[in-house]
């Protein structure tokens, strides 16, 4: 049996630092992060449409993780990291 403890671990506050916000998406890779719950990719495709149409230059991007209960797999964030100015995660239940 393996116990785990539900505390978690915490990080020093100075490692961490919040990501300033962009003005504009205007000319932005936005990537659209789904958690594969139902019914975010209805979410996440109506809201790449709206992001095409509203904001100029936008290039929004549809990317999806393999399991709803896990974090986001190295090859997502690695794509995020490299195809993306800034995410919208969508969750949903």
């Amino acid at each position: 049996m393996k116990l785990c403890s539900p505390e978690g671990r915490a990080f020093p506050t100075k490692t961490l630092k919040v990501a300033d916000r962009p003005r504009s998406l205007e000319g932005l890779r936005i990537g659209l992060l789904d958690n594969t719950k139902p019914p975010v990719d209805k979410i996440m495709q109506h809201l790449e449409q709206r992001l095409r149409e509203r904001i100029p230059g936008a290039q929004p991007f549809y990317i999806s993780k393999k399991i709803m209960n896990q974090p986001a797999g190295p090859e997502v964030m690695e794509m995020l990291r490299q195809k993306a100015d800034v995410v919208i995660n969508g969750l949903a239940d």
